[in-house]
């Protein structure tokens, strides 16, 4: 009993040094390493009593490796002064994960940590409620303008971090399900005080929740929280637990059925597309995924994204969006495939032991319950935007995979054995596992290697030269640059795997600009072929065509080309700027 009261306090050092170092990177994104040094400081002091600086989890390998592809990541950045703040902060996620896991690990009571949360949620909503710019950023319902610039007129203008509202509304979104269990189970315990602080502040987060009008926010919660009351609610149609976990995946197949002939309906597909904001974002959505092709093994790079995709796959030259409102597929192209895959193993892991816990607990855990919706809340919202990976708020993305470690029985007083950890490990090798065969059924790793190093390449020497109005186009960079190592890796994937569309396509984008035409016309056209629904590709072959005379079939490809962004207009300035006459009157001409 006596060691256990020094490891139990010293949890609460842990985390007030894990919330310092996470609060001073999202404060100032270019504090560099320097809050990793307190953060640090528990660590240290356990290594000092205990020769372990920390306690093994299931989810130790898969985050151990995530860090290791933001670590290549940021190699292959183009964009090192915003990849560094984006590095600290998955660093500081993962210490905070830690944080959490060693102080319930201890015996903290996890309804510290629900208080915490639901303190969080209410803080953040008179901030936001205080500090946010209705005039710039209005609510999409106007009565809610109203009623935040009624709260705000008596207060005085204060300084700090605006908040965007939709990042506002995702980290009160995973901070309710926290907030509900938090009264619920104060409620239970009849302490009447507790109950009306849990209470007002729930008030306030549901109270923030609507400011915000972030509606991808809103429908995550609603089925977070729905799911959750189904769960509840077989406590009492089927006391078994181990039955209870059939039924509920039962209930969880029909609705997902009864979704899918829903959102059938034209009305329910309109109202699907303003929740997930309209056409345009999923254009963006789709349009992405040839930068997840394009980098499927290191990425692109971290915090880059912007000027990647108005380069490579919208071929503009001023960047115009920060991510793809997609957590998965930002992960992807930033991290890559792999490091997509190492969080799908976490969740993974999460998800078998709330199954495993479900299965054979007799008493109710509510704090894995109110962590289980939060994760899922992220997981859902991540579908229609990325807060928890594209914003500052990043650094709550593991926080909930904590809830998973429980105080050791007197049998368990050792750290875990190579038998506890079998299955994590084996279900982390195996998502990795599924990315080389996936590789290796379309086309063969080595050419998908040679690509991906000749995109970096690519990428970091063209955007860290390139800056706008200095270069009038991305296309001028190339002519700059000595881009024959990048060709020579291009052609080596092609030599060994003549189908493998991202090579074709980059290497007719940089004949284009190298004025090497018919070049770029042979390697467009095995790139349409094969990929067909692609803008950029289109977009690139109807150029192909066009300065190769072949103005109809370009200008009829060009008619099927998305031009939200007035992107063909830039191609007819390219070819004014290099005085091609003949050329420029073509494009004029296959303009739609």
């Amino acid at each position: 009993m006596p060691p256990v009261r020094p490891r139990f306090w010293f949890s609460y050092f842990d985390l007030t040094c894990a919330l310092f170092a996470a609060a001073l990177w999202y404060l100032f994104p270019t504090a560099g390493p320097w809050p990793l040094l307190i953060a640090l400081l528990p660590w240290g002091g356990r290594f000092v009593q205990s020769k372990r600086p920390g306690i093994v989890t299931p989810y130790t390998l898969p985050l151990l490796l995530f860090a290791a592809t933001a670590v290549l990541s940021l190699w292959a950045a183009h964009d090192v002064a915003a990849a560094w703040p984006k590095f600290w902060q998955i660093i500081g996620a993962i210490l905070l994960f830690y944080a959490v896991a060693h102080g319930l690990r201890a015996g903290v009571p996890p309804r510290l940590y629900g208080w915490l949360f639901t303190g969080f949620g209410a803080i953040l909503t008179l901030y936001f409620a205080a500090t946010h710019d209705w005039a710039a950023l209005p609510s999409h319902i106007p009565a809610l303008t109203t009623i935040g610039q009624a709260l705000q007129a008596p207060l005085p203008l204060l300084p700090g971090h605006r908040l965007n509202p939709n990042v506002a509304g995702g980290m009160l979104a995973f901070a309710a399900p926290f907030a509900v269990v938090t009264a619920v189970t104060t409620a239970q315990a009849r302490r009447w005080a507790a109950l009306f602080v849990a209470g007002s502040a729930l008030l306030l987060i549901v109270g923030g929740l609507l400011l915000s009008s972030s509606r991808g926010a809103w429908l995550a919660l609603f089925v977070a929280l729905s799911l959750g009351a189904v769960w509840e609610l077989l406590r009492f149609l089927a006391p078994h637990p181990a039955r209870r976990r059939w039924y509920f995946l039962a209930c969880l197949l029909l609705g997902s059925i009864a979704l899918a002939f829903l959102f059938s309906h034209p009305t329910a597909i309109t109202l699907l597309h303003r929740v997930a904001g309209g056409q345009e974002r999923l254009d963006v959505l789709r349009n992405s995924l040839i930068l997840v092709q394009d980098y499927p093994f290191i990425g692109a790079g971290l915090g880059g994204f912007m000027m990647l995709y108005v380069t490579y796959a919208m071929l503009l030259h001023v960047g115009y969006i920060v991510h793809t409102h997609n957590l998965f597929l930002d992960v992807a192209i930033e991290q890559g495939t792999a490091a997509l895959l190492l969080l799908a193993a976490a969740w993974l892991i999460f998800a078998m032991h709330l199954w495993r816990s479900a299965g054979r607990q007799q008493t109710r855990d509510p704090w894995l319950l109110a962590a289980a919706l939060a994760l899922l809340t992220i997981l859902l919202h991540g579908m229609l935007d990325d807060i928890f990976y594209g914003s500052r708020a990043l650094l709550l993305l593991f926080v909930p995979l904590a809830f998973t470690m429980t105080p050791p029985t007197p049998a368990q007083t050792a750290p875990p054995g190579r038998r506890s950890l079998r299955w994590p490990l084996g279900i982390t090798l195996l998502t990795l596992l599924t990315l080389l065969l996936a590789g290796w059924q379309q086309q063969t790793l080595r050419a998908r290697w040679f690509a991906n190093l000749a995109a970096v390449e690519q990428s970091r020497a063209e955007l860290a030269l390139y800056s706008w109005p200095e270069w009038p186009l991305q296309d001028a960079t190339r002519r700059e640059l000595d881009l024959a190592p990048v060709i020579a890796n291009y052609r080596r994937a092609l030599s060994l795997d003549a189908t493998l569309v991202s090579a074709h396509r980059r290497l007719g984008q940089i004949y284009l600009s190298l004025a090497e035409y018919e070049a770029a016309l042979a390697h467009l056209a095995v790139a349409y072929a094969a990929q067909p629904w692609d803008n950029a590709t289109r977009q690139l072959y109807g150029e192909a065509l066009i300065v190769n005379g072949q103005v109809t079939e370009g200008a009829a490809l060009w008619a099927t080309v998305s031009n939200r962004q007035n992107q063909l207009l830039a191609r007819s300035f390219w070819y004014d700027y290099l005085d091609d006459a003949q050329r420029a009157q073509w494009i004029q001409q296959g303009l739609p």
